[in-house]
């Protein structure tokens, strides 16, 4: 066989003299990127960055709305069980500490009842952010006590668990305090949404312009804030002693139903 024929049936051989281990077949090479494919993959990298910080905000908002409702009950809790001890050595220490003793902030005060809402707390002296908490804060810029003349005015957070549902409050509903001597019964006149600057609602008698003289009557107020998640306004509910009730006569019908436990 001459040389001419060998070459022709052994095939072409590469510029070494051998043939390709690879079978002589060439990678395609990869297309290029175009510059649509790159703007929409960084779309796409922010939106899922979005759509996580999205979700965590979510859960978060959702925490501070209904998770704090378990801490409000568990703080709620700890200053009923001190709250009758707190009556009986207030009844023991009023010849010492004189009818004018400034309470303490943060302290515990009386207990509110609203039964419209199933709802009860123990109301504590002094409306700072750290007083009201966990709890209605008593505002004690003016002399005030449950029953008495003059306008026992109260603030809360506008959370689940404490004034979330304020407004549902209607004319002719009954909210009730209690001390500890009575229960007293007050019942719903008016609501109004105001400015944070409308302090007016607070005082011994908001109805009255003529301020220099004693109030007339015996009023309570409930404040939030307004609309819900936001404070940009205040939801002020007002009611008028219209019952009182010793406590040897038992819970009045009206919040029977909400006696504490015995643990409280």
């Amino acid at each position: 066989m001459s040389t001419t024929e060998r070459q022709f049936r052994e095939g072409p051989r590469s510029s070494g003299g051998k043939r390709r281990a690879s079978g002589g077949r060439r990678r395609a090479p990869r297309p290029k990127a175009a510059p649509g494919d790159v703007v929409r993959g960084i779309v796409r990298f922010f939106g899922e960055i979005m759509l996580t910080a999205g979700l965590l905000m979510l859960f978060y908002a959702s925490y501070e709305v209904y998770g704090s409702q378990w801490e409000t009950d568990r703080e709620q809790e700890q200053l009923a069980q001190g709250l009758e001890e707190a009556w009986a050595a207030q009844a023991e220490a009023a010849e010492e500490a004189g009818p004018d003793s400034a309470p303490l902030p943060g302290s515990a005060d009386s207990r509110l009842y609203v039964p419209t809402l199933d709802l009860n707390w123990v109301v504590v002296n002094g409306t700072t952010q750290e007083d009201i908490r966990y709890s209605p804060g008593h505002y004690t810029e003016w002399p005030s006590d449950p029953g008495g003349e003059g306008n026992y005015a109260v603030a809360a957070h506008r959370t689940p668990g404490l004034f979330w549902d304020l407004d549902l409050l209607e004319n002719g509903d009954v909210m009730v305090l209690e001390d500890g001597e009575n229960f007293y019964t007050y019942e719903v006149f008016r609501e109004e949404t105001v400015l944070p600057n409308d302090v007016w609602v607070v005082e011994p008698d908001p109805f009255d312009e003529a301020t220099d003289e004693e109030p007339g009557r015996s009023l309570i107020t409930l404040t939030t804030c307004a609309p819900k998640l936001n404070n940009t306004h205040r939801l002020i509910v007002w009611g008028e002693l219209v019952e009182t009730t010793p406590k040897s006569e038992g819970m009045p019908d009206s919040i029977a139903h909400m006696a504490p436990e015995a643990s409280e």
